[in-house]
């Protein structure tokens, strides 16, 4: 006997969906940050069921290297820009395919943006847009690689948009190390012993961040990393 068509709608429900929310992440960095990515994620808990995907990945050699001739617009404005698309496609397609609701406490889709200050006009307008259209934001200034100094040491005097200043700064940074050697991340960079690790980093971002009110428009905090906010609600690790 043919199945009714209720029947059939009534299996689907049952059946247990192969579907995990997944995070995608638009990264101002070609190399720095995706590398750091893979390194953290690596440290998630074995049953957490969510996919990360670095939307903009373009690694050449394995993930070691950074594309030679970059196809992504990486500023601020263009991240969020592509970061808003892409949050829209997955919702009209969650709607379109009808999924059914996500696992408790989770959505089907976030997605990320990870930038700098460094000389970028509209950075301001870029967060603004992206809080209005539900992409999440880690924002350091002047760069990402002051989240990576404060792993090793406390840091609360301002950089300007120096970047070059943070990373002379980092302790396996030498006068030898070429600037492309100097964005590859490395595990002992990052994890505990010998660098001092997630939680202390945080703790030293945090102190930094508490001197500013609301009121100050991001453009404006230097020093400033909310890194970690990613590495939890994003990645879903909380120690390192």
């Amino acid at each position: 006997m043919a199945r009714t068509r209720g029947k059939d709608s009534t299996d689907r429900k049952q059946r247990p969906s192969k579907r995990q929310p997944t995070v995608w992440v638009y990264t101002e960095g070609t190399l720095t940050e995706p590398q750091y990515i893979d390194i953290v994620r690596q440290r998630r808990a074995p049953g957490l069921r969510i996919s990360v995907r670095i939307a903009n990945d373009e690694r050449t050699h394995g993930g070691t290297k950074g594309p030679r001739n970059p196809t992504y617009d990486r500023k601020p404005l263009d991240l969020v820009e592509q970061a808003v698309a892409k949050l829209r496609e997955e919702r009209r397609k969650e709607k379109r395919e009808k999924w059914p609701d996500p696992p408790k406490g989770t959505t089907w889709t976030t997605v990320w943006c990870l930038f700098d200050r460094d000389d970028h006009q509209g950075v301001d307008k870029a967060i603004g847009q992206a809080q209005a259209a539900g992409v999440k934001i880690a924002y350091s200034y002047p760069c990402f690689e002051l989240w990576r100094l404060l792993h090793h040491r406390d840091y609360t005097s301002t950089f300007g948009r120096d970047c070059d200043n943070v990373t002379k700064r980092l302790p396996f940074i030498t006068a030898q190390t070429s600037k492309e050697e100097a964005k590859i991340v490395r595990p002992e960079q990052i994890l505990k012993d010998p660098s001092d690790g997630y939680l202390k980093a945080k703790a030293r971002a945090k102190r930094i961040n508490a001197q500013y009110g609301d009121h100050v428009p991001h453009s404006k905090r230097d020093p400033y990393t909310d890194v970690w906010n990613f590495v939890e609600d994003g990645l879903g690790v909380t120690d390192y």
